[in-house]
């Protein structure tokens, strides 16, 4: 779940809101559209993400979290602790969050 660095990232936005594609590579920095793609379809198979397709002509897809996926919320918020402690220049989710989510 944590060897790509985008995953976590990904699980955090998802715990604010349900989100579509386009908003998520949109907020994400420097995350490719190929790797977003592979992501939440290897997330959607794990059962961390839901994903929910609203109108089928016009392809409206929202993805959120599931309960297994806001189960991780505590782990991300450890391993963030931990990071503010040790790391130089290290943003809390909140604040990742408030950057990016205005």
């Amino acid at each position: 779940m944590f060897a790509s660095k985008w995953k976590p990232c990904i699980i955090c936005y998802l715990a604010e809101r349900p989100m579509r594609y386009n908003d998520l590579h949109r907020i994400i920095p420097n995350i490719s559209r190929k790797i977003l793609s592979e992501h939440l379809r290897e997330l959607e198979r794990d059962n961390v993400i839901i994903r929910v397709q609203h109108d089928h002509k016009l392809q409206k897809v929202e993805y959120t979290l599931s309960d297994r996926g806001k189960s991780l919320m505590p782990l991300l918020e450890q391993l963030q602790n931990w990071g503010m402690a040790n790391l130089d220049d290290v943003l809390s989710i909140k604040e990742m969050l408030e950057l990016t989510l205005d």
